[in-house]
């Protein structure tokens, strides 16, 4: 695991020294080893930090092909290598590692930009192609692994963190407001927008082609839903082997590989997968002082029942809240999700131990494990009344009190939507604004932005899914959604803060290409969520464990905003403060903050969201 950069730019800049501070502002990404190429002639220079997981001696990077052609820098772990590896010594190719990597770049030169489809894991890749002048970078099938693209003067800067891109001088920092206004909707930005203007994410499952003349993207795999008839027997068989492969395969490496136990179905169902492959499995889970949010009891009843090697540290509120300052440093850019903070102190505590640890993400958006989907699926149903119906429930329901500011209340939000389409209301429920984030900005922000928000969620997701059943559309929207920009993003930053690579086998390629074509009655069954999991472990995990419900990795946000972290909302939500900035709405915030203050009302999650984006423009001087 490492983290990447890289300039093209014709532009007379000082590359080596430009090179050289992106790659120091990663340095948490990999503190095993750095490199780079600057070839200033060509106008390019490559960089990165490295975390050694595989051939640990030989894999220093950049590495180039057999003529020096191609040099690649590359974040992430392919798990197929050694399979393609074989390929190409058949067709010709000499080696001189035993590294992913160098698979990486001799498949490019074999296959051109067809290897990326070729190779299953997590990745985000850079290539200099000498022969053409251009710079190929891509990113992995479900976005574990990030990539940013930015224009600089003359040209591009690639980069692993957008932290390295505010190195460089000439970027555009200026606050994109349909950005600002999707994080306070939604929680976190949609790609490929940033925060920032002059940054934009590469899409996960594309690559593109970098020149001193633009940017050319392409997508080289996309989620697809093609259901096939398939009895339940068949699917759990398949499912089962499938996440087996998944788990063997990425319990290889050259450093101990651990696991994340939070002792909830997913983390443990890869436990169990691990405990298939290896006697001597070491799990980690934390727990916190305030019950509400302990799980320790679970995590350790599955290490009992398992057989795992069991690693456990309870944290105090004093240590959790310490972390709110650093959020800005760790995260880059805002993002909603509170659990980042626990996220941090678990992969810091398993990285005490090992350098490598699997988890469950993914699972609960590909086999609809989300509570969501039981409440989508009520309104699937009342989609069969007549239009008109529909939009005299909407609208009689917006009528209805219970609404504080721009929140309705937990019934309401999906009889108001009645009237929208399908992953309207999934986006608009996930966010602590549930939509209405435009509420609290200011009339000079809401001025610049389009009449409506949704236009680009049709355009990411209802648009290039409009033919499917609702069931697969809230799958991809969740899958490009929230998984991708919130739960992936969250992993990513927090285990690289901590110097800890993270793997998902729920993320594995053939698993995302089976689910899609498993017909939605067997992930949502009536209104059993993540069914087909659930039947797959009975017998294996204990009862306990299948049937509890889902809880989140959270932590008392609200209690400390009230108490210790009383003062820093008082601070950076000042309504001078806020008037002179020109962003926020003065008394709209005021109204969010002193009924959370007083105790009136539970308006953590939405103070916290603008905390953090104040954080954030303080630390990144935006």
């Amino acid at each position: 695991m490492c983290g990447i950069v890289g300039i093209v730019s014709d532009a007379s800049l000082d590359f080596e020294s430009a090179i050289e501070n992106m790659n120091c502002s990663i340095r948490h990404r990999g503190p095993d080893d750095d490199g780079k190429a600057v070839m200033t002639s060509e106008g390019v220079a490559i960089g990165m930090r490295r975390l050694s997981i595989i051939d640990l001696s030989g894999g220093k990077q950049p590495i180039w092909d057999e003529r020096k052609e191609h040099g690649i820098v590359f974040n992430g772990e392919i798990y197929n290598y050694k399979a393609l590896r074989d390929d190409l010594i058949r067709l010709g190719h000499v080696f001189l590692t035993q590294s992913d990597t160098e698979v990486v770049v001799h498949g490019f030169e074999e296959w051109g930009s067809d290897v990326f489809r070729r190779l299953h894991g997590m990745f985000a890749i850079a290539i200099w192609d000498r022969l053409n002048q251009r710079l190929i970078v891509a990113r992995d099938r479900a976005g574990e692994k990030p990539l940013y693209i930015a224009n600089i003067p003359g040209g591009y800067a690639i980069a692993s963190e957008l932290k390295a891109i505010l190195q460089l001088p000439g970027v555009n920092r200026e606050i994109d407001p349909v950005a600002l206004e999707q994080y306070l909707s939604f929680d976190f930005v949609l790609g490929p927008r940033t925060m920032i203007r002059g940054v934009r994410k590469l899409p996960a499952g594309h690559f593109a082609t970098i020149t001193t003349q633009g940017v050319d993207e392409q997508a080289y795999w996309t989620l697809e839903f093609d259901e096939q008839p398939i009895s339940e027997g068949e699917a759990l068989a398949k499912f089962d082997q499938l996440l087996d492969n998944a788990v063997s395969s990425m319990m290889v490496a050259d450093v101990p590989v651990g696991l994340f136990l939070s002792g909830g179905l997913d983390s443990s169902t890869v436990g169990y997968f691990m405990r298939r492959h290896s006697d001597d499995v070491h799990s980690f889970s934390i727990g916190f002082e305030d019950p509400r949010f302990d799980e320790q009891e679970y995590a350790n009843k599955v290490a009992a029942h398992l057989g795992t090697k069991h690693n456990l540290e309870v944290f105090s509120e004093d240590r959790i809240h310490a972390l709110v300052p650093r959020a800005a440093e760790i995260l880059d850019e805002p993002m909603g999700d509170q659990s980042i903070f626990p996220t941090f102190l678990l992969s810091d505590f398993t990285r005490k131990h090992v350098k490598v640890a699997l988890g469950g993400d993914g699972s609960d958006e590909l086999l609809m494990g989300y509570k969501t989907y039981q409440a989508l699926r009520l309104s699937w149903e009342a989609d069969r009344l007549p239009a008109p119906v529909r939009q005299a429930i909407a609208s009689t329901a917006r009528r209805l009190p219970g609404r504080v500011g721009p929140i309705p209340l937990f019934g309401k939000r999906f009889a108001e939507r009645l009237d929208v389409p399908n992953v309207h209301r999934l986006m608009s429920y996930l966010g602590s604004y549930h939509g209405h984030g435009r509420w609290v900005l200011s009339r000079q922000t809401t001025a610049q932005l389009p009449p409506s928000q949704f236009d680009e969620v049709d355009g990411k997701f209802r648009n290039g899914h409009s033919s499917l059943a609702p069931a697969n559309q809230a799958i991809a929207a969740y899958a490009g959604g929230y998984l991708q920009e919130d739960i992936l993003v969250k992993v990513d930053r927090a285990s690289m803060a901590a110097s800890l690579e993270v793997r998902a086998p729920f993320l594995d390629a053939d698993i995302i290409d089976f689910l899609g074509t498993v017909p939605s009655s067997l992930k949502l069954k009536g209104f059993t969520r993540k069914y087909l999991l659930r039947q797959l472990m009975r017998g294996r995990l204990p009862d306990e464990i299948i049937d509890r419900g889902k809880r989140g990795f959270g932590v008392p946000l609200n209690s400390w905003l009230r108490r210790s972290l009383a003062p820093m909302v008082r601070e950076y939500l000042n309504p001078s403060r806020l008037s002179n900035e020109g962003i926020f709405e003065p008394a709209r915030v005021s109204e969010v903050v002193e009924d959370h203050l007083g105790g009136s009302h539970d308006r953590g999650q939405e103070i916290w969201l603008l905390l953090q984006f104040q954080l954030w423009r303080e630390r990144w001087q935006i």
